[in-house]
């Protein structure tokens, strides 16, 4: 899973998240219906133009799926998959004319989770997640010229107590084990460019480029934060 930024000089740019999943097959993945042939899937579309064929559909959601929905029309979307190429993959990018633009973008898990409920995503199900695991994450960011920073914003009900997360866990649960392999195949990786040198930033074990102007931070999805404020950070750019 990569989530990257490219930030112009003027505030406009570009924002995108990727997400390759083909080593899952390495797992032993198969699709749910093996008496079908393989669907492969190669694609490029809009939200906009989903929501345009899915306006029926889409007024029957409850109010917060519609406004979630609503702000992914923005991206374009690139989809994927070949079983027989061992091949999952899904990007989508979101050209922006200025920073307040990014303000409240939906995070990486909840784009997944709306995927399969409308248009072309309907057949990208198994890239979705349980609605109890998606924490309904906002992202907004800030820009002045001499800072940048990303803030995370989480729900109430979102903010959890670990305890109580890690003793809903079931080590002996096959669906669990299933769901530890994977993880340790997986990183979440986070790259930020920009049209200034950078001073310092804030997230741990983050590296800047030579030129100092983008870092890129990786992270294995097993150590992933419990508390997701901590992807949050601030960027100081050198005068």
């Amino acid at each position: 899973m990569k989530e990257k930024l490219i930030l112009n000089e003027n505030g406009s740019g570009s924002f995108s998240y990727g997400f390759d999943l083909g080593g899952i097959f390495k797992l032993g993945f198969k699709s749910s219906d093996s008496t079908k042939k393989n669907k492969v899937i190669d694609t490029v579309f809009t939200f906009k133009e989903v929501f345009a064929k899915a306006k029926d559909s889409i007024a029957k959601l409850p109010e917060l799926e519609r406004e979630k929905i609503k702000m992914l029309e923005n991206f374009k979307v690139s989809a994927k998959a070949n079983e027989a190429k061992q091949q999952l993959r899904f990007d989508m990018e979101y050209n922006f004319s200025s920073i307040d633009s990014l303000k409240k973008v939906v995070s990486p898990l909840e784009v997944l989770e709306s995927m399969p409920k409308i248009g072309p995503g309907k057949q990208l199900g198994s890239l979705s997640v349980p609605e109890k695991e998606n924490k309904k994450t906002r992202f907004s960011y800030n820009y002045d010229g001499k800072v940048f920073e990303k803030v995370i914003l989480l729900p109430e009900d979102a903010k959890v107590n670990k305890k109580k997360k890690e003793k809903e866990k079931n080590p002996d649960n096959d669906f669990s084990k299933k769901m530890d392999d994977i993880l340790k195949e997986c990183k979440y990786s986070i790259e930020y460019q920009f049209p200034k040198k950078i001073k310092t930033v804030s997230l741990k074990n983050a590296i800047i480029s030579k030129d100092r102007k983008s870092f890129i931070l990786e992270i294995p999805m097993k150590d992933f934060p419990d508390d997701e404020e901590k992807l949050g950070f601030k960027v100081v750019f050198e005068n």
